[in-house]
């Protein structure tokens, strides 16, 4: 080892951060965050599961849960960008330990739960933390992975949300029959409550963070140690920002997110997110429904719908391999090529076989889009922006989600074929095509290729000047 390597005198946080061999510990980091992602999943299918229950328990009709499933989203809209701006101004961890623990804890209160009024209370509030977990555990994760494989760790942790949204349908047919539909949050709550205390102790704070909130003391040189044994970092080590990352803006301000290259980037994002999640939740939540109304049993209906979940698998597969090398560029693809099988989910005179294909590619593309922006929401925002960034992209995501179910009854209530309903959520795959083409563009201006990386932060969004000895190496 040099003596210059030796001392370390300063430390790019760039170099650092990307320079580390992928270690057990890495992986371990990787598994919680999956984990934590999971959370958002098991809260979204949790509820589809419990509902039936308790409309049987209180002797209600099927429509009576709406607003607690409404809540749960609009808490979901609220707690990603409110959560997305205490992350960046109070750290990553400690938002992903608050929402976790808070979720686990709802979880048990609402095993109690007695009215539609309680239920529509808690959904609320559990949404809210929901909500917060998701941008805070992506842009940890994404300030504490080397850039080389930076992409593909983003989407194997956004695929925790899948992993999640199957877990509530294993606990109901293993633990329900015996224990009751009580089971589900028991289980829910305390996988939570255990994954709070190991982030807690096993996930650093990204050290990105604490630098640029000038926190460069023992704490930082400590991460510092733990992220790169293979270096010798004393005492009197400094750490350098790099200059591409831009002024640190005041906190808490949203100003950051439509300035420079982001009056263009953020939009295009939220657009993006909307239009998919809407066709997403869409197709989730209608989709049963219109294969068992074209005379589908309800087995075949069943055993047809999850094929849209095994095309977004597949998805997954795919943008491990290419999301590092080619950016936004297979999103715009999935957008297009998604926007026709969508609106033809509900064509059951088409020969069964590929009736089946048209659905799983649908799945493909539509959960291909979805892993791919969790991806780039990591990639695109710099450090001091990243958590708000990302949460108020995914409250416009939910927003599109929230449409969803009320698009659809909608279009029922003016008569329109049940089979062409899938015609709005097919329709806004287009507009999100045209946002992501745009997206597509401004990367390419800024970066020379179909690589990604972090856009700057405008010097016009920030209130704090840039350190002229941190903007150095």
């Amino acid at each position: 080892m040099s003596d210059r390597a030796m001392r370390a005198d300063v430390l790019r946080l760039d170099t650092l951060v990307d320079g580390q061999r992928f270690r057990p510990i890495n992986i371990a980091w990787v598994v919680l965050a999956v984990l934590a992602m999971a959370s958002d999943g098991y809260d979204l299918a949790s509820l589809g599961y419990i509902a039936p229950e308790l409309l049987k328990q209180w002797h209600l009709p099927p429509t009576a849960l709406v607003p607690a499933f409404s809540a749960g989203i609009i808490g979901m809209m609220i707690g990603g960008p409110v959560m997305g701006l205490l992350g960046d101004r109070y750290g990553r961890k400690p938002m992903i330990i608050v929402g976790l623990a808070t979720i686990g804890i709802l979880n048990f209160v609402t095993t109690q739960v007695g009215s539609v009024g309680q239920l529509v209370v808690l959904r609320f509030c559990t949404g809210l933390m929901v909500g917060g977990v998701f941008p805070n555990v992506g842009s940890l994760i994404a300030e504490i992975t080397p850039r080389r494989i930076r992409g593909r760790v983003m989407v194997i942790v956004s695929l925790g949300v899948a992993l999640g949204i199957a877990q509530p349908g294993l606990v109901t047919r293993t633990l329900v029959p015996i224990y009751g539909w009580h089971a589900i949050l028991v289980v829910g709550g305390s996988v939570l409550l255990a994954v709070a205390v190991a982030v807690a102790l096993v996930m650093p704070e990204s050290i990105k963070y604490l630098v640029e909130r000038g926190d460069d003391g023992e704490r930082a040189r400590r991460l510092a140690r733990r992220l790169r044994p293979d270096l010798a970092i004393g005492e009197d080590s400094r750490f350098a920002i790099p200059t591409a990352a831009g002024p640190s803006p005041a906190r808490g301000s949203m100003r950051p997110l439509f300035a420079g290259a982001f009056a263009l980037v953020t939009p295009m994002l939220w657009i993006c997110q909307a239009a998919n999640q809407m066709a997403n939740f869409f197709s989730l939540t209608w989709l049963p429904t219109l294969l068992q109304a074209a005379g589908a049993s309800t087995a075949s209906a069943g055993a047809s719908a999850s094929l849209f979940s095994i095309g977004g698998l597949a998805a997954g597969v795919l943008l491990l391999l290419v999301i590092d090398r080619l950016g936004v560029v297979p999103l715009v693809a999935m957008f297009f090529v998604g926007a026709p099988l969508v609106a033809a989910i509900a064509m059951t005179s088409l020969p069964p076989a590929v009736h089946d294909l048209v659905i799983a590619g649908a799945g493909f593309c539509v959960t291909g889009v979805q892993l791919g922006l969790t991806a780039l929401l990591g990639l695109l925002y710099p450090t001091a922006i990243r958590s708000s960034g990302t949460g108020w992209t995914q409250a416009a995501g939910r927003l599109g989600a929230l449409a969803a179910p009320l698009v659809g009854a909608l279009l029922l209530s003016l008569h329109i074929p049940i089979s062409e309903l899938p015609l709005a959520p097919a329709a806004l795959l287009l507009v999100g095509g045209v946002a992501c083409i745009v997206l597509t563009a401004a990367c390419r201006r800024q970066f020379g290729s179909f690589r990604v990386a972090e856009f700057p932060i405008a010097e016009s969004a920030t209130d704090v000047p840039l350190d002229p000895v941190a903007g150095t190496a």
